[in-house]
């Protein structure tokens, strides 16, 4: 069984409670992202990034047979993770990037 890296060494990770979801999540990484560590941990799966982690609802889904899955219903397996978290309606992403540092700022009124 592989460790986890140290906290605090700027990398990024997403615990998943083992479940079809989670399962779909991993072969989906694995085929696409095989650089993101992928560690099993009894009842979860610990994934683990130098910089960051993206899960695509659509290829989730797609693993999963076609059955459509949201973003909301996958967000129930993900128990924890590590990072700066961003989510759209497809997508959940987690990063070791400033987000709030990358936008600009809106100018006051006045």
């Amino acid at each position: 069984m592989t460790i986890p890296s140290k906290p605090g060494d700027g990398r990024v990770a997403i615990v998943l409670m083992k479940s079809e979801e989670a399962d779909a999540t991993i072969d989906v990484l694995a085929a696409d992202h095989p650089d993101v560590k992928i560690v099993d941990q009894g009842p979860y799966w610990y994934l683990e990034h130098p910089s960051e982690i993206n899960v695509d609802m659509a290829r989730v889904s797609e693993e999963m047979g076609g059955k459509e899955i949201t973003i909301g219903q996958w967000l129930v397996v993900m128990s924890t993770f590590v990072g700066r978290a961003e989510t759209d309606d497809n997508s959940f992403r987690v990063t070791s990037e400033m987000l709030e540092l990358n936008e600009p700022v809106p100018a006051a009124a006045g």
